[in-house]
C-alpha cells in the first residue's frame, strides 16, 4: 500500500520517524488508551444488567427494600469504578502523548529546516520563500495537531472494534448487522476520499499562492505605501483567495454526501437491529428486557458514534495528510541531491595552497541569463588576498559562487598541497565564507543581525563592527547593539545596510580559512570602502581573501588579480605585472582613469561597469 494515498498511514508512519528515542512512550501511551476504552466499553453492559436486575425484581414482587437497594447501589459503585479506571489511565496517557506530539513536532521542524538550508541556491531560486515557509508552518502544524489527539482515532477504532466482539459474544445477528454495515460505509468513505485527496491537494496548492502574494506584499511594505498600491495589492490577494471558492465549494459539498449516505446505513442498520430483536422476542413470546434493550441499543449507538466522530475528524485528518505532502517537493529535493558531498573531509586546518583547474560550468538562471565558466585555473594561498576582476557577466559571482559549494560545476580538479581532493570543491566548504553584495537584514536588533541571535560574545561582535566601519553609525543609534531596527525612526542608508551584513559576514568568518567577497560594499562610500578592505585584510592576513572587485582603486590592496572576460581568466599576476603587460586590465585602467578625471570625482568614485 502507498502510505501516501491513506492519511492515517502516512501521519502514523511519518510520526513513527519523527517519534526517535520517544517511541517507546508513543507504544506505551498507546496501551494505556486501550486500557481506557475497555473501561469504558464494560459502562452499556453494567447499566443494562443493573435495569434487568430491577425489572426482574420487581417483577417477581419484590418491593423497594435493602435487597433491591443493596444491589443497585452494587451496580453504581461498578460504574463509579468504572469511571476511576478510565481516567487513571486516559490522563496520564494525555499528557504522555502531548509530551510525544512535541517531540515529534520539534523533530520534523528541525529535518525540514535541515534540509531547506541544505538544498542548493539554485533550488531556492526557482521556490518562493512564502510557499516554502507557509508549506512547513502547514505540515509541522499538522503533525502536531494529529499527535496530540491519537487518543480520538484510538477510541474510535476500539469503540467500534469492541463493540462488535461484544455483540458477536451476546447477539452474534446484531454483530453480522453492524459489521456489514461497517463494512459498506467504509467503502463509500474510501470511494469518495479518492476524490477529496485530489480537492485537498489542489486546495493547498492555491493557498500556498496566497501566503506567496501576502509575503511578498508585506515584505516590501514601504514599497506598496510610497507607490499607493495598497487597493491594488488588496485586491491580487484577494483574486488569489477567491481562486478556490468553486473548488471549495465541490469539495464541501461531496464531503456533506458522503457522510449523509453513511449516517443513513448506520442509522437504518440500527433500526432493522432493534425492530428484529423486539419482533423476535414477542415471536417467541418472552419477555423484553428494559437492560437488555438498553444495552443492545447502546452498543449499536455508539457504532453509529463511532462513524460521527469519525466524519468530523476524519475531513480534519486527510487535510493535515495533504499539508504533510505539501513538503515533499523539499524531501524529494533533498533526496536527488548528490549526497557524496557528505563524504568530503574538509581541509586541515594548516592547508598552504590549493590549485583549482579545469573548472567548468554553465548554468541558466531563472531569468533565462547563462552562467558559465570554461577551464578556469585559480590559486589559493594561504595568507594572500585575490582580486577578481571583469566586466559585469564575466563570472566573478559565478565563480565566487562555485569556490562556496553553492552551486555545483560540471568538471573540475583541486589539489590542495600535492594532493588530489577526490570531491572536489566540496572539501573546500566547511572552511569557506561568502559575503554577498546584497545585505539581508532582519526587523529586529543590531546584535541579532550580527550574532543570528545566536549566543556570542559581546567583545567579538564589536570587533566585526569596526572592521566593517560600522561603530560610528553603531554609535548615534539609541541602544547600541541593542538597538531594534523595526523600531520608529531608527533608519539605515543603503551603504549603513552593507556594513552592518557585512559586520555580520566578518563576525562569522572568523573560523573560516577561505573568505570569500562579492562586493559586499558597492554601495558604500569611497572613503569608508577602502579603510573597510585594508581593515579585513588586515584581520585575515593569515587567511585566504578572494574578493570581486569593480572599483579599480582598491587593486593596489591585493597580492594578486585575476581577470575574467567571457567565463575565462584572460589574465592574473599582480597589480604591477599586469599594467606592465598593457593587456586587459591595463586598457580597463586607461578607461577608469579617464572616466574619472571626466566626472571630477576622482578615481575612487567611478565604478568599472
Amino acid at each position: 500500500m502507498n502510505l501516501r494515498n491513506n492519511a492515517f498511514a502516512l501521519l502514523f508512519s511519518r510520526g513513527w520517524h519523527y517519534a526517535g528515542s520517544h517511541r517507546k512512550l508513543f507504544v506505551i501511551y498507546m496501551l494505556m488508551f486501550v486500557g481506557a476504552q475497555a473501561f469504558e466499553l464494560i459502562e452499556p453492559f453494567v447499566i443494562g444488567r443493573m435495569l434487568n436486575d430491577v425489572q426482574i425484581d420487581l417483577a417477581a414482587g419484590l418491593k423497594l427494600g435493602d435487597k433491591l437497594l443493596l444491589d443497585v447501589g452494587k451496580y453504581l459503585l461498578m460504574l463509579l469504578g468504572v469511571s476511576v479506571g478510565f481516567w487513571a489511565f486516559h490522563g496520564p496517557a494525555r499528557v504522555i502523548e502531548r509530551y510525544v506530539a512535541f517531540q515529534i513536532r520539534s523533530s520534523f521542524k528541525a529535518e525540514l529546516f535541515r534540509k531547506v538550508t541544505a538544498l542548493p541556491v539554485q533550488w531556492h531560486s526557482g521556490h518562493h520563500s512564502g510557499q516554502t515557509i507557509d508549506k512547513i508552518n502547514r505540515a509541522t502544524t499538522a503533525m502536531s495537531n494529529f499527535f496530540q489527539d491519537t487518543f480520538e482515532i484510538v477510541y474510535m477504532v476500539l469503540r467500534l472494534l469492541g463493540t462488535l466482539v461484544i455483540l458477536f459474544y451476546f447477539m452474534p445477528i446484531a454483530a453480522a448487522a453492524a459489521l456489514g454495515a461497517t463494512l459498506l460505509s467504509l467503502l463509500i468513505i474510501a470511494l469518495f476520499d479518492r476524490i477529496l485527496d485530489k480537492q485537498y491537494d489542489e486546495l493547498n496548492i492555491m493557498d500556498n499562492h496566497v501566503a506567496s502574494a501576502i509575503h511578498d506584499y508585506v515584505s516590501n511594505i514601504v514599497s506598496v505605501i510610497t507607490l499607493r498600491l495598497e487597493n491594488r495589492t488588496l485586491a491580487e490577494v484577494l483574486r488569489r483567495i477567491y481562486r478556490s471558492q468553486s473548488l471549495f465549494t465541490v469539495n464541501a459539498k461531496v464531503n456533506e454526501i458522503k457522510w449523509a449516505l453513511t449516517s443513513f446505513i448506520v442509522m437504518g442498520m440500527t433500526v432493522m437491529v432493534m425492530f428484529w430483536y423486539v419482533q423476535s422476542n414477542l415471536l417467541a413470546k418472552q419477555v423484553i428486557l428494559a437492560g437488555t434493550f438498553f444495552t443492545l441499543f447502546e452498543y449499536l449507538r455508539r457504532i453509529g458514534e463511532s462513524f460521527y466522530t469519525f466524519a468530523g475528524y476524519y475531513g480534519v485528518v486527510v487535510r493535515q495528510a495533504a499539508d504533510l505532502r505539501g513538503v515533499d517537493t523539499i524531501s524529494d529535493a533533498y533526496d536527488e541531491l548528490d549526497h557524496s558531498a557528505d563524504q568530503a573531509e574538509p581541509l586541515s586546518s594548516d592547508w598552504r595552497k590549493i590549485r583549482v583547474q579545469n573548472l567548468n560550468f554553465t548554468y541558466e538562471d531563472d531569468k533565462h541569463r547563462l552562467h558559465h565558466l570554461n577551464d578556469v585555473a585559480i590559486e589559493l594561498v594561504r595568507g594572500k588576498s585575490i582580486a577578481l576582476v571583469g566586466e559585469s557577466g564575466s563570472g566573478k559571482s559565478t565563480l565566487l559562487n562555485l569556490l562556496r559549494g553553492l552551486q555545483k560545476p560540471q568538471a573540475v580538479s583541486v589539489v590542495v598541497d600535492g594532493t588530489q581532493m577526490p570531491h572536489g570543491l566540496r572539501h573546500l566548504a566547511a572552511v569557506t565564507t561568502l559575503m554577498p553584495q546584497d545585505p539581508e537584514i532582519f526587523a529586529d536588533t543590531i546584535a541579532f543581525n550580527i550574532a543570528f541571535g545566536m549566543d556570542a560574545d559581546r567583545a567579538d561582535m564589536i570587533d566585526a563592527v569596526e572592521a566593517a566601519r560600522f561603530a560610528s553609525v553603531l554609535g548615534r543609534l539609541p541602544d547600541g547593539l541593542e538597538t531594534n531596527i523595526a523600531e520608529k525612526g531608527v533608519n539605515l542608508s543603503g551603504g549603513e545596510k552593507q556594513r552592518l551584513a557585512l559586520a555580520r559576514g566578518i563576525f562569522f568568518a572568523r573560523e573560516s580559512s577561505i573568505i570569500l567577497m562579492d562586493e559586499p560594499t558597492s554601495s558604500v562610500d569611497t572613503a569608508n570602502e577602502r579603510l573597510i578592505y585594508s581593515a579585513v585584510l588586515r584581520k585575515f592576513a593569515d587567511r585566504c581573501l578572494v574578493s570581486s572587485i569593480h572599483k579599480l582603486h582598491l587593486l593596489e590592496l591585493f597580492d594578486c588579480i585575476y581577470v575574467l572576460d567571457n567565463g575565462r581568466v584572460v589574465e592574473s599576476g599582480t597589480f604591477s605585472e599586469l599594467l606592465a603587460k598593457n593587456g586587459q586590465l591595463a586598457a580597463m585602467w586607461r578607461n577608469y582613469q579617464v572616466v574619472s578625471a571626466g566626472d571630477g570625482l576622482g578615481l575612487s568614485n567611478v565604478a568599472v561597469l
